[in-house]
């Protein structure tokens, strides 16, 4: 029997043990190297967001837009549809319900334009509506003729009533004083006139003077009433003073008062106001529209304060006075006519409406 060589040990038994174990360590590494490369991109996308925050800012919790709660739009649910019906009741009571006697259909809605709002009162209630009362009738005074003080207002006129002669130009017609006038005497300049007050007119003369600027026809004359100067006789003497008043002379009782004369004006402003027909004006006509009004007495008052009030603005208009109806209301538009294209009437409401009455550019449909 042959005995076992020891000594003929080959390395080459051992191959595959040190190759499994290689091939465990590179596996290993592998692994290692890519925690590695993942902590390393972990790391800078940690580092760029807190760069980023510094940045931009912390951020900030806000509350939500709108508020936290709404109510519903029908809090007590929805109704539901054909309630109230006679033909439910079949199904209810097995008998439709009776028909009734009378049915009123509800009226529609009816709202007045913008341009019929202002000035247009609401109506009161009946029971506060009471009988206005009628205003007193005054009787006509009588009048002067026309060959009294109150025709002529001349300065010839006004001076023959005076009985003295009124120099046309003061500043021209009276003479310098002499200087031995004035250091004359007082006693011996004659006896002192002193200015008094005139006596003052009957009532009924501005009455008179009023019926008279409006136009009414005279009946009989009215004694003319002229101030007389009172003669003191005996005035204290003052040193140096002069002889005679300079004072001006009393008034003339015949002038025309200025309240009467700026009433004629007025007077013959509103005569002259010409009202058109609306039925006459043709479509498209330009126009202005001031306010409607329950009456047309109220429209025509309302026109006659606006040209007492801006005169300039009101000549070459006429007055249009148009009554509407609606909801069952009778109402009359206050409007002015004669106006040459939209943007003069534009411009004349922007003149009216600047001082603050209502004015709208309106167009005849």
């Amino acid at each position: 029997m042959a005995d076992v060589e020891f000594d003929g040990y080959d390395s080459r038994y051992d191959a595959g043990h040190v190759t499994e174990a290689r091939e465990g360590r590179r596996w290993v590494n592998l692994a290692g190297g890519l925690v590695s490369v993942a902590l390393l991109l972990g790391a800078g996308w940690w580092g760029y967001r807190i760069a980023m925050r510094d940045v931009m800012g912390i951020p900030v919790l806000k509350a939500a837009e709108g508020p936290a709660r709404v109510a519903p739009e029908n809090p007590g649910g929805e109704i539901t549809a054909y309630q109230g019906l006679s033909v439910n009741d079949v199904a209810a009571v097995g008998v439709a319900a009776p028909l009734p006697d009378e049915i009123v259909l509800a009226p529609r809605p009816v709202e007045l334009s913008l341009e019929d709002t202002p000035g247009l009162a609401a109506e009161p209630p009946p029971e506060l509506v009471a009988a206005a009362p009628e205003p007193p009738v005054q009787p006509l005074l009588p009048l002067p003729e026309a060959d009294t003080p109150f025709a002529s207002t001349s300065p010839e006129a006004l001076a023959s009533m005076a009985g003295e002669d009124l120099p046309l130009d003061p500043l021209t017609s009276v003479g310098p004083l002499d200087d031995s006038a004035a250091d004359a005497p007082a006693a011996e300049a004659g006896p002192q006139i002193t200015e008094t007050a005139p006596t003052e007119a009957p009532d009924n003369v501005l009455a008179l003077a009023d019926q008279l600027a409006a136009g009414a026809a005279p009946l009989t004359p009215v004694p003319e009433v002229v101030a007389e100067p009172e003669i003191i006789e005996s005035a204290p003497v003052v040193p140096g003073g002069i002889g005679k008043s300079l004072l001006p002379l009393p008034r003339p009782a015949g002038l025309i008062p200025a309240n009467a004369t700026t009433n004629a004006v007025a007077a013959a402003l509103t005569d002259a106001t010409a009202e058109v027909d609306p039925a006459t004006l043709a479509p498209g006509t330009r126009l202005v529209q001031f306010g409607a009004f329950d009456s047309a007495d109220e429209a025509r008052a309302q026109w006659d304060k606006l040209t007492g009030r801006f005169g300039d603005l009101m000549l070459g208009k006429s007055r249009v006075i148009q009554s509407a109806e609606s909801g069952g209301r009778t109402f009359f538009r206050l409007r002015a006519e004669g106006f040459a294209d939209e943007d003069d009437a534009r411009r004349f409401c922007a003149a009216i409406t600047a001082e603050g009455p209502d004015c709208i550019p309106v167009a005849v449909r």
